[in-house]
């Protein structure tokens, strides 16, 4: 792997470094967050991080994402 590829896979697995530790927030101080903090932290951390994980992982010969649990993470979600 060339430096410039290895740049950017650790810029992949670490851009979402602060959605990891507000993530693990929650599970330290579960009882003294609101419902409403820790849906908003769930949500910005699905949000951002699977993106940076499907990169590096197709950045270092991996392939690309794939559907393993059949749930549709591939296909547009339908407005309802």
């Amino acid at each position: 792997m060339e430096m410039a590829e290895a740049s950017e896979v650790a810029f992949h697995l670490t851009d979402w470094k602060h959605n990891l530790d507000e993530l693990a927030q929650i599970f330290e101080n579960a009882d003294e967050l609101s419902d409403d903090h820790i849906q908003r932290t769930v949500i910005k951390f699905l949000a951002h991080v699977p993106n940076h994980i499907a990169a590096a992982k197709k950045l270092v010969g991996l392939g690309p994402i794939e559907d393993v649990f059949n749930v549709g993470v591939l296909k547009e979600d339908e407005d309802d």
